[in-house]
Order: structure tokens, then C-alpha cells, then sequence
């Protein structure tokens, strides 16, 4: 692998890798958000375009082709995703640009990033679909999610998968079929990647970008709304707030005598959150609050004072 840190679970890799005898034009792999199904993605394409795979069908990690790939830098492999996803994560974009690497240009801010995956990113990959790889192997196209190509972008995408070039790989990763188009879920191989409700909670705890800060604040139980709000930086309000909402659900589990889902781990911290709840009525209304507001968290107007409202809704759930 050429990602010691494995966000996925580890049976998924025989079940994606080693269980398709025969390599397909076009993958589909479905799953709820935040199981990790990008993380496994990218080892696939990289065992895809590995020189040395090991015995396990995954990449060796100390190849040419691995170092790309694990710097984002293979020509050989697009990352198809929408613009406002870009500066969330990793790897090349459609383009083959290391567009993180990119200055920003002045004043682009002001527009606002596209949520979903336009015809001009798919089109984008013509030349890369029909020029030689570099190694003169695999050549891997990722689009994520797919379920947010907008109508023209999939029709375009379908052309494409209608007459796959020789040697170009499409793996699509979506959180549901819902906005895939039936005629491109025709021509794809789908792997269905399901996990129970526990599971899927603790996988998208450990997932959370916001759980380094937020979980040790939670465990210490001293709530301080504006000084949770400078340790929240720059880090996803939707994220904190998932994570909280996972924290005092699994609190209100064990304050009725349940075992917590999300942390198994963090069950004494739980069981005086669970003492320090005086009301379970205003404890479930601030809790609905807390999940309304994920409407707007996405894009609050100033993210310090949203998180100091939301921090300040969990103070007076005690």
C-alpha cells in the first residue's frame, strides 16, 4: 500500500481488487459518505499502476509509479472532482495540475466554487484518454462523487465509456446512485460497499478531520465556547458538527444505559457527560438545533462565531 494509515476496512481491498477476475472499462463503488471510500480508491489505481504490485494485488510503495502517486504527481492518473472539493483534498485535478500547489489568483475568491462536476472537466480528459500512457501501461481516471456530475457533464461521460480507449480505466465513487444517469450505471461494474450502523459511526469519527481538537475538548468536558472556537481554526463547521452530534448521541445512549457507537473508546468521558445532563429535554432540543444548523455550515458567514453558537448550544444542553 502506498498509505500505511488504511482509512477503509481492510476486507474491502480482496473484495475490490482481488474479487474481479477480469479488470473493467468502468468501476463503480457505492457507499455512504466518510467510509473511506476514497482512500481505497487511490491504492487501487495505484496497484493498478504499480511495476512491482505485491503478492496482495496492492502497490508496492517504493516504485516510480508508487512515488507519484503518493505525491499526486502520476501522469498516468485525473482526479475528476468539483472545484470546491479541491481545496479540501488531495491529488492531481482533471487537468493534471497539482492545483493545491497553485497561487491563488487575485480576487477568485469571489467566485464561488462549484459544487458539482461540469461538462468542461469531463471534456477535459479527451486529450489524456487519447494519447499513449506514459509508461505505456494503465492509464486511471477517478471521478468523485459521481453523483454530482451535472446532467450535460454525465451525457458527456457516457460517450466516452460508450467507446472506452484501449488501456483507460474509469473508477467512479459515489455516495449513492441517486443523480447517476441509468446509462452510465449500465456500463459500469458496481461493488456495493456497505457497513453497519456502528461501524459506519466509528468509521467516520476516526475520519473526521475535526476529531485531533474537537475529541480532546469533549472528553475534558470544561466547555468554553470562544476559546473551542479559536482551537476550531480553520477546520469544516459541518464536520465539527457531525462529530459533536455523533459525541452527545452516543452521551444520551449511555445516560440510558446503552453502549456508545461512535466511541467505543471514550466510554468513562460519556459516562460523566451523562451525569453533568440535568435536563434530557432541553439536551435533545439543543441537540436538534445543533443539527439544523448543519444547513448552513457548509458556508457560514463567519465561521468563528458559528462555531462559537454551536459550542455555546452544547454549554447549555448541560
Amino acid at each position: 500500500m502506498i498509505n500505511n494509515d488504511i482509512s477503509f476496512p481492510k476486507p474491502w481491498w480482496n473484495r475490490v481488487n482481488q474479487g474481479l477476475n477480469r479488470r473493467p472499462s468502468a468501476l463503480l463503488l457505492v457507499g455512504p459518505k466518510g467510509i473511506g471510500k476514497t482512500g481505497l480508491t487511490i491504492e487501487l489505481a495505484a496497484s493498478w499502476l504499480c511495476q512491482s504490485p505485491l503478492q496482495d494485488g496492492s502497490g508496492c510503495g517504493s516504485c516510480q509509479s508508487c512515488h507519484w502517486m503518493s505525491t499526486s504527481q502520476h501522469p498516468d492518473f485525473r482526479w475528476v472532482r468539483p472545484d470546491a472539493d479541491v481545496e479540501e483534498g488531495t491529488g492531481p485535478s482533471d487537468e493534471g495540475k497539482a492545483d493545491l500547489q497553485e497561487t491563488p489568483v487575485a480576487g477568485s475568491d469571489a467566485k464561488k466554487k462549484s459544487q458539482e462536476i461540469r461538462i468542461e472537466q469531463i471534456r477535459a480528459l479527451s486529450g489524456f484518454a487519447n494519447v499513449g500512457s506514459h509508461r505505456g501501461g494503465l492509464r486511471v481516471v477517478l471521478i468523485s462523487p459521481a453523483n454530482r456530475m451535472n446532467y450535460a457533464a454525465a451525457n458527456a461521460l457516457l460517450k466516452t465509456l460508450e467507446e472506452p480507449a484501449q488501456s483507460l480505466v474509469f473508477i467512479l465513487v459515489a455516495d449513492r446512485l441517486r443523480g447517476i444517469p441509468a446509462t452510465v450505471l449500465s456500463r459500469c461494474r458496481r461493488i456495493d460497499l456497505g457497513v453497519d450502523a456502528q461501524a459506519l459511526s466509528q468509521i467516520q469519527t476516526q475520519n473526521s478531520e475535526a476529531a485531533a481538537w474537537l475529541i480532546p475538548l469533549l472528553v475534558s468536558g470544561q466547555i468554553d465556547p470562544i476559546r473551542w472556537a479559536e482551537k476550531a481554526g480553520k477546520s469544516p463547521p459541518a464536520d465539527a458538527i457531525d462529530l459533536l452530534v455523533r459525541w452527545m448521541t452516543d452521551a444520551s445512549r449511555v445516560a440510558s444505559g446503552l453502549a456508545p457507537r461512535a466511541f467505543p473508546q471514550e466510554g468513562a468521558a460519556l459516562e460523566e457527560q451523562a451525569l453533568r445532563m440535568k435536563s434530557p429535554q432541553r439536551w435533545f432540543q439543543m441537540l436538534a438545533e445543533i443539527q439544523a444548523s448543519r444547513a448552513v455550515a457548509e458556508h457560514p458567514l463567519n465561521p468563528k462565531l458559528f462555531y462559537e453558537s454551536i459550542f455555546d448550544r452544547y454549554r447549555r444542553a448541560q
